[in-house]
């Protein structure tokens, strides 16, 4: 089994806390496509620019277990394309393998 995160912000660019039932949402979506889901206590914080402008992000980690990076390729898409369209993000940070993605 390979873990795969996802770091979801706890609020959006413009500082306005996401609701709990947008993490719910996520939190079901995570069980229809890998069977279940767990989160990392506590957040994480990081900095990222666009466009010269620097944003500060407080971000939940959540983690699911794969049987395999090219079995489990698409529900992982799924999941990123889920996560952005929801919380209305451009990209999210996916860790997996050792590796690290900005998808």
């Amino acid at each position: 089994m390979i873990e795969v995160q996802i770091l979801i912000p706890v609020a959006d660019n413009a500082g306005q806390p996401f609701a709990s039932a947008m993490h719910e949402a996520f939190e079901r979506e995570m069980v229809a496509l890998f069977g279940g889901w767990q989160r990392q206590p506590g957040t994480v914080r990081g900095e990222w620019i666009d466009g010269g402008t620097v944003y500060a992000d407080e971000l939940l980690t959540y983690a699911v277990a794969v049987p395999g990076m090219i079995a489990s390729a698409d529900p992982i898409r799924r999941m990123v394309a889920f996560a952005k369209a929801h919380y209305g993000q451009l990209a999210v940070y996916v860790r997996y393998a050792g590796l690290s993605e900005i998808l």
